[in-house]
């Protein structure tokens, strides 16, 4: 690029390797390889009809024009009604921002609170966005010591010099879901340290066990002012493309973020805000029950043909659409990156490397995916496995 100069953090920050992973597979399939991805972060599913009726309606009545950058005010009240209810929150609008997915409404939050050199408690492993995000705005993430965070991380973080953290449960990549008194020691860790906290809630509603997750409000209400809840429409009715997320957070940090916001995206896309509406609304619940039972079953299908194998180490998940595969007794001197690009080149198998989420030795496997591709995707990952024993 010649004279051109680069900002050295945007050229410190890592891509996307479950993007990267999903391209590859996209481009070996279109030039005629028989490739099965387990790859994906997304359900399968079409998205509910009262969704499109709702943005078709929109376009068709000329609804197509800026919102307020912040969202329609009807959907951030019918985000408030609905996400108040189920945390205990006030149900006031100004507690609500409607972004461009629950990715960029991380993004906004984090930027109106991160200070250069601030340290960020994340967890291990971390969705992969995580540590770039919080690199991206000159802080320092700070990953917690185990397979999942506990009180102890968050107080050795605060005692570090850590201002806050950000939390995923369930979570992406294990699936793994903390258990009440894992959440609210995690609650009382925070009132003692007062850092912030950013509940990433995405997975909230594909949860395999009993009851509503636990969470971070529940057990502490009175961390209401100190934590952000991020969720959107995504993961459970199958709106990924459509990119609306929801931050709710004290009604200060929402403003600081909305102001961010209005300098980047302006509003995130109407007729998308219009078929969210519907579905906050409670219009697609029957859709949105289907998909959950469907889930179920396919992680019952992936964890039943893992354990059949024998070679494989990983626990069942109790939420997201994900399992947590430790390879490590089988890999040898080959790191997950190396393997997964080799199974995608010879078994035409897409998944994604531990190494992206901070854990190596693991692999991602995604069962958003058809019985059919579980199947065969589990059957080419032991033949794999087995010509390396």
């Amino acid at each position: 690029m010649g004279d051109l100069r680069f900002a050295p953090r945007a050229e410190s920050l890592h891509g996307s390797a479950t993007l990267q992973i999903t391209a590859k597979a996209a481009e070996l399939k279109a030039a005629g390889r028989d490739v099965i991805s387990l790859s994906a972060g997304q359900p399968d599913f079409p998205s509910p009809p009262a969704a499109v009726e709702a943005a078709a309606r929109a376009m068709r009545e000329g609804r197509t024009g800026y919102t307020a950058s912040s969202g329609l005010p009807e959907l951030r009240q019918a985000v408030a009604d609905r996400w108040g209810a189920m945390h205990g929150l006030p149900t006031d609008p100004a507690r609500v921002l409607v972004s461009c997915g629950a990715k960029h409404s991380i993004a906004n939050l984090l930027e109106a609170v991160v200070r250069e050199g601030d340290r960020v408690l994340i967890p291990r492993p971390w969705w992969v966005s995580y540590p770039e995000m919080v690199k991206r705005l000159g802080g320092v993430p700070v990953a917690g010591e185990g397979e999942h965070l506990t009180a102890e991380d968050v107080r050795k973080a605060a005692k570090e010099g850590a201002v806050g953290m950000i939390f995923n449960s369930p979570s992406n990549p294990t699936g793994r879901v903390h258990d009440a008194r894992e959440t609210a020691d995690l609650a009382d860790a925070l009132l003692e340290t007062r850092m912030w906290a950013i509940s990433d809630d995405i997975y909230e509603y594909l949860h395999y066990g009993e009851g509503p997750v636990p969470h971070l409000l529940h057990a502490r209400p009175e961390l209401a002012s100190r934590v952000a809840v991020v969720t959107g429409v995504s993961k459970t009715w199958s709106m990924t493309g459509w990119r609306i997320g929801f931050a709710m957070a004290d009604p200060e940090w929402i403003a600081l973020a909305g102001r961010i916001q209005s300098h980047t995206t302006s509003n995130a896309p109407t007729m998308c805000q219009y078929g969210s509406l519907a579905v906050v609304r409670g219009e697609a619940e029957t859709d949105r029950l289907s998909m959950l039972e469907a889930f179920r079953n396919r992680r019952d299908l992936m964890c039943s043909l893992l354990g059949d194998n024998g070679a494989f180490r990983f626990p069942t998940p109790m939420g997201a659409f994900y399992v947590f595969v430790d390879l490590r007794p089988v890999l040898g001197r080959l790191d997950t990156a190396s393997f997964c690009i080799s199974l995608l080149e010879r078994e035409g198998l897409a998944v994604i490397p531990g190494s992206a989420f901070g854990a190596e030795g693991f692999v991602r496997l995604s069962f958003a995916a058809s019985n059919n591709d579980i199947e065969r995707g589990v059957k080419r990952l032991c033949g794999f496995v087995s010509e390396r024993a």
